[in-house]
């Protein structure tokens, strides 16, 4: 009777171990006030979301409400005490007043199966003759003029940049791959070459400008031109 006993309070015993066994999900914070911001300004933070149980957990999926993206998580196993990083975006375009956006993740925790996070604050609107940092970045490209210093120097197109041909490649590293660039020399034959070279390391949007300037030239004359002369 007596072992029987025994035996029947270890089994307890080893299932309270088991219970307390389980992960734990939890962040650094529960929401971020971004304060107020200009509409159109794409709001970032990022949360560290840590598992504070004794078990490793695993998180399954990251759901956002409109307006938001997410960076993906470096690892969706954490051990005990381990970390990660969740970055998450808000674009404020098209918003305006006191705004709440949320941000859902999933996990194996069997107290919280739905950690839910926030981002708050208020969006002012845009003036008419404002134009918002995310506007800019979607309309924003790049000009390169790729004739040599002393043919940029006496014309070339307004805004555009002076990097000579046979100097570009030492540039890639410093121009934006996401980004629309047009590039144009002469009469666009340097250009085209450079065009299909920057498509091979990774920037898909970047252009010939066909005819290069004296095409240009031929099509609009001194539009957009920018002479030695207008500088003296």
């Amino acid at each position: 009777m007596r072992k029987t006993l025994i035996l029947a309070l270890l089994a307890v015993v080893g299932l309270g171990l088991v219970a307390l066994g389980a992960p734990k999900i939890s962040s650094d914070t529960m929401s971020y006030d971004f304060g107020t911001v200009l509409e159109g300004t794409v709001v970032s933070h990022t949360f560290v979301l840590t598992n504070s149980g004794d078990t490793a957990l695993s998180i399954s999926g990251v759901q956002t409400t409109c307006g938001c993206t997410t960076a993906a998580l470096a690892k969706s196993t954490l051990a005990p005490g381990e970390s990660v990083d969740l970055t998450v975006h808000f674009n404020t375009a098209h918003y305006q007043g006191q705004v709440q956006k949320t941000v859902y993740v999933r996990s194996d925790d069997p107290a919280t199966p739905q950690l839910t996070l926030s981002l708050a604050g208020t969006v002012t609107k845009l003036q008419p003759y404002q134009v918002s940092a995310g506007d800019l970045s979607d309309l924003y490209y790049l000009l390169i003029d790729l004739r040599g210093a002393d043919a940029y120097a006496a014309a070339h197109l307004m805004g555009a940049i002076s990097i000579p041909n046979d100097q570009l490649a030492g540039w890639l590293d410093r121009l934006p791959k996401e980004s629309l660039i047009i590039l144009y020399d002469a009469d666009g034959s340097l250009a085209d070459q450079a065009a299909q070279m920057m498509n091979g390391e990774g920037f898909p949007a970047a252009k010939s400008l066909a005819g290069g300037f004296q095409g240009w030239k031929a099509a609009y004359g001194d539009k957009y031109v920018v002479s030695s002369e207008d500088t003296q």
